[in-house]
């Protein structure tokens, strides 16, 4: 019975109703117990027909003033109980005014009221009031955690920090609880022997073997925000020696203003991509929030790993509504049903669009009106541009012309185009491309209204054609994993933490620049590969073998992000850094441009197009030689070709 009183889930009328008839109860209950200890007091019928009247409707008016009515039951904090106790002085305030008659304000039906009784019921209301506000939390943070515990896993946490004690405080109020916290591990030597929400700080990750046997623990939840990946390593290896293979991590990202909380909900599995390519990022929520919150907010490419990641992050940041644009309709659909079932209160707009269709663009953001749009939409896979290079330009140089020229003509406030490190000295059409597209957006910043940056970073695990998934794959068949040469180095990042710093990065600098992600230090696909193996209690070239099968046409063996050829200058975040541009275009010659490679068709070869993002990208250096004196022979082709 009390289970259902305390975790049924009221609508915000019924909450309301709900706060404002017990404190109804509340009033009533202290007028008339401070009677009765005043027991020369006054009579029952003018108790009851007009002093308890008056000082409920008074308190009332007053607590409402407060919104004491508007809070969430569950969640009651100091705060609310400090804004009792101010509601609690203000309404016994007015009611002092009201029997002694100050500033010629006057009831004369209160002259015969014990005016003692004030002070005492001014005590119970404060006590009665308080006591049912918190007594829902009270329920779920300490009497129910001894019911049951049996059932539940044993679980041992890892970070006694702040995380730590959010975690715990959000196990206390869960519906559905599956994780009994037995205790913490922190390598602070001054926590040791700590209670946290009642919970003890049992020691240190060197001693996680001998704790987990002492106390039976089923479960390890690694709850630090700021570590990489080499520590969730070393707990996973840990703890597997001591016979625990269930472990699981908090998803949420180091937020440095504090105003993000971890949640139950943001504990998940540890995956492979935790163990090889995380890096511990930091963002700043309250600046983040300031930049969308309330705004309408455009994300093209939304269907893709990236897209539909910022289309996630951004919608906890409220803003007014969130447009989702993609050419892929299953997906599409699927990340809308997704949105709207996480946040049924936010308004979810879907377009489905390919963005090299200058028209349907603009009707979209003519109809939409964004304030804010990350433009995330482009074709990545090197290999099969190559083959393809006009779709290339199509959608990741004409799209993003497309794009830029609509927030120009509607306003925009905000453009964010979503870069990547094969922009840099390209070796590849793809790279090629996104560096014009970053030429075009930099371009578009030289208008006044409007802000235009990019943001440049290297591979996201788990994205689409990341080699984490197919390398994941390979082990599940019992290999061969294949690897396209055995010095091959990437960067790596997680989808959420390379998203965030984009949104960091956003709210950095001014419009024109381009910003880089620091990646952290590249690691060697060989050793990824390895440790992906290892991982799986397998042994390799013995249980699974390596085959490297050679460098495939666009592809560079290590691939620059902070640059050699621009240079890059700090900004405020220490992941976060500003790329020199050295070329930049007009808008007057960027629309030159887009009408010369418009005039391209399927009949232009292969070494035309080289000569093309030659021409246009002075550092693109593809895998088909022009010729000796390259520059001349491009300009020669160029010549031919009209443009």
């Amino acid at each position: 019975m009390i289970d259902k009183i305390f975790l049924s889930t009221p609508t915000n009328k019924t909450r309301k109703l709900t706060l404002m008839l017990f404190d109804l109860i509340a009033f009533s209950a202290s007028i008339i117990l401070a009677s009765e200890v005043k027991s020369d007091g006054f009579k029952e019928g003018y108790l009851f027909s007009f002093v308890l009247p008056i000082f409920c409707i008074v308190k009332l008016l007053v607590f409402s003033t407060f919104r004491l009515y508007d809070i969430t039951w569950q969640y009651v904090s100091i705060q609310d109980l400090a804004k009792i106790l101010k509601a609690n002085l203000l309404s016994s305030g007015i009611l002092f005014i009201m029997i002694y008659g100050i500033f010629g304000f006057y009831v004369p039906g209160l002259k015969e009221f014990p005016r003692s009784v004030l002070l005492i019921d001014f005590v119970l209301t404060l006590l009665f009031s308080s006591a049912f506000k918190i007594s829902k939390r009270m329920y779920l943070e300490v009497m129910r955690q001894s019911v049951n515990n049996s059932l539940l896993m044993n679980t041992l946490i890892v970070g006694a920090g702040s995380s730590g004690e959010q975690l715990i405080r959000d196990f206390n109020r869960s519906k559905t609880r599956k994780f009994f916290p037995i205790g913490f591990i922190d390598d602070d030597p001054n926590k040791r022997n700590l209670y946290i929400q009642g919970v003890k700080v049992l020691g240190t990750t060197n001693e996680l073997c001998e704790i987990i046997k002492k106390y039976k623990i089923q479960t390890i939840l690694i709850c630090i925000l700021s570590v990489d990946r080499s520590f969730h390593k070393k707990i996973v290896n840990l703890a597997r020696e001591a016979g625990v293979s269930d472990v699981k991590m908090v998803s949420t990202i180091n937020d440095i203003s504090n105003s993000l909380q971890v949640r139950v909900q943001d504990i998940r599995d540890i995956e492979a991509s935790d163990l090889i390519g995380r890096q511990a990022v930091s963002i700043n929520t309250k600046d983040i929030g300031k930049y969308i919150n309330n705004k309408r907010v455009l994300i093209t490419g939304a269907a893709g790993s990236i897209g539909s990641e910022i289309a996630r992050q951004v919608v906890f940041y409220k803003p007014s509504k969130i447009g989702i644009l993609d050419i892929n309709e299953s997906d599409l659909a699927d990340l809308e049903l997704q949105l709207k079932r996480d946040f049924p209160n936010e308004t979810i707009k879907m377009f489905l669009c390919d963005i090299s269709e200058d028209l349907k663009i603009s009707q979209i953001f003519e109809n939409f009106r964004p304030d804010v749009v990350f433009h995330a939409a482009a074709y990545k896979h090197v290999p099969v541009m190559e083959k393809f290079p006009e779709e290339a330009v199509k959608v990741n140089v004409v799209g993003t012309y497309n794009l830029t020229q609509a927030a120009i003509r509607f306003g925009v406030k905000n453009f964010i185009l979503i870069s990547t490190d094969k922009a840099v000295n390209p070796t590849s059409i793809m790279g090629a491309s996104k560096r014009i597209a970053e030429y075009i957006v930099t371009s578009a910043a030289k208008t006044k209204n409007s802000s235009f940056v990019a943001v440049r970073f290297g591979n996201v695990i788990g994205s689409r054609g990341s080699a984490l998934p197919i390398f994941i794959e390979q082990i599940k068949k019992g290999g061969p994993i294949t690897v396209t040469h055995p010095e091959m180095k990437r960067y790596f990042m997680t989808i959420p933490e390379a998203v965030a710093l984009v949104l960091q990065g956003a709210i950095t600098g001014k419009s024109g620049d381009v910003f880089v992600l620091d990646m952290g230090e590249p690691i060697k696909i060989l050793d990824l590969v390895t440790d992906l193996i290892l991982l799986n209690n397998l042994i390799p070239d013995k249980d699974i073998k390596i085959e490297f099968t050679g460098i495939r046409e666009g592809e560079k063996l290590f691939e620059e992000v902070l640059s050699a050829e621009e240079g890059v200058i700090k900004t405020s975040h220490e992941k976060i850094f500003k790329a020199r541009m050295i070329q930049k275009y007009s808008p007057e010659s960027i629309v030159e441009l887009i009408n010369n490679l418009k005039s391209l068709n399927g009949s232009t070869t292969k070494e035309e197009w080289m000569a093309v993002f030659k021409y246009y990208v002075p550092t693109f250096k593809g895998h088909l030689s022009l010729a000796k004196d390259e520059k001349k022979r491009v300009t020669e082709i160029v010549k031919t070709m009209k443009l």
